[in-house]
């Protein structure tokens, strides 16, 4: 049995059997095989999508012919991406590889199979069996050249790891060049040389007070809903707290609920772009960010948090995370729900809410 949903204008985009994106700029026409869907009831409007109840699977791609938003894809990258260069030492001369590659867990595979449509190009491999991860890579330079450098020139990233992104541009251009091979022994070294020193540079090798005054430079950075949305798929926890207390002597319960976008300390400010994003919203923990010395020396992980129910739906009931962590949004609003309602004034009700938090995030398994 099949039925037509019409999806009007201004839709952002939504998942059935794992994600489904909608292209804001014009009307799009979706058959749906009824018999293959279970427990979904839709309700379509011309600003958002609401489900009633949901059976979505995030392992596999977008339908053919629906596309990635390009600054969702940014933001995965944002939070999720890796730019390497590789050398292997041989009697010759050096021999050289690049990598680009986004990682996600199984549960959430389904997202590296939408980036390897986006881009027409690259291979998803185990990255990791020991935690269940997987990822997708390009590695040949025609396309990190053609397919991914176009990409990030024109929708640029906004974390400081643009520039391990510039090096690695550098790196690709000069390997296309051939220069690293040239017969002239002064040119092949000192190209050769040049990528070394790049490699030596890039990730982990790259210092503290750079990409610090990278992001200073960059100020005020400015954050967009599809870009956030893909950051948020990859660094973003949606946290409810359940704790028993004590205030002037009187027991009480502690409820609290909180959007949690994390960070490492260099990147603070890319962090402090989500209060005036969402206006509202903190950092923890509290120090001068505007003082390098404070940051360097605050705890590795920086977080924004965010304790405005309303702000975050308003965001992600229009533009819906696209991993499994959807599940965890969903779970989230559920439980300020009933929170709302009073259940948690009740055993069964607290219990209830207890459950739900339970299987939320790593209680969810792989």
């Amino acid at each position: 049995m099949l039925c037509n949903l019409f999806l009007l204008d201004q839709v952002a985009y939504y998942r059935l059997r794992g994600r489904l994106y909608i292209n804001r700029k014009k009307m799009i026409k979706i058959k749906m095989n009824l018999k293959k869907l279970t427990n979904i009831s839709i309700v379509a409007t011309s600003y958002n999508i609401s489900t009633l109840t949901e059976k979505l699977d995030f392992k596999s791609g977008l339908p053919t012919g629906i596309a990635l938003n390009p600054q969702w894809v940014t933001g995965i990258i944002d939070s999720e991406g890796n730019f390497s260069i590789f050398v292997q030492k041989t009697k010759d001369k050096p021999k050289f590889s690049l990598a680009f590659k986004v990682t996600q867990k199984e549960h959430s595979k389904g997202i590296l199979v939408d980036l390897q449509k986006y881009f027409n190009c690259g291979n998803i491999y185990w990255d990791n069996q020991k935690e269940n991860a997987y990822k997708f890579t390009i590695n040949k330079i025609e396309d990190i050249i053609e397919k991914v450098i176009p990409h990030l020139d024109k929708y640029p990233l906004l974390t400081s790891k643009y520039l391990d992104y510039q090096d690695f541009k550098k790196a690709a251009l000069l390997l296309k060049a051939k220069l690293h091979l040239s017969k002239e022994y002064d040119l092949a070294y000192k190209t050769s040389e040049e990528i070394l020193s790049l490699k030596n540079n890039m990730n982990s090798l790259r210092s503290f007070e750079e990409r610090w005054k990278y992001l200073e430079s960059c100020q005020p950075i400015k954050l967009n809903n599809e870009w956030v949305q893909g950051f948020i798929d990859g660094e973003g926890s949606f946290q409810f707290g359940i704790v028993d207390t004590v205030n002037r002597g009187k027991p009480y319960l502690a409820l609290s609920h909180t959007l949690e976008i994390a960070q490492s300390n260099h990147d603070i400010l890319l962090l402090n772009a989500f209060i005036q994003f969402f206006g509202c919203g903190y950092l923890k923990p509290k120090y001068d960010i505007n003082d390098i010395n404070a940051a360097k020396n605050s705890r590795i992980v920086n977080r924004f948090i965010l304790n405005q129910y309303s702000v975050v739906t308003e965001l992600l009931d229009k533009y819906p995370l696209m991993t499994r962590k959807h599940l965890d949004y969903l779970d989230w609003k559920k439980l300020i729900q009933l929170k709302s309602e009073g259940a948690h004034k009740t055993p069964e009700g607290l219990q209830k809410m207890k459950d739900i938090k339970t299987f939320m995030n790593r209680g969810r398994g792989e």
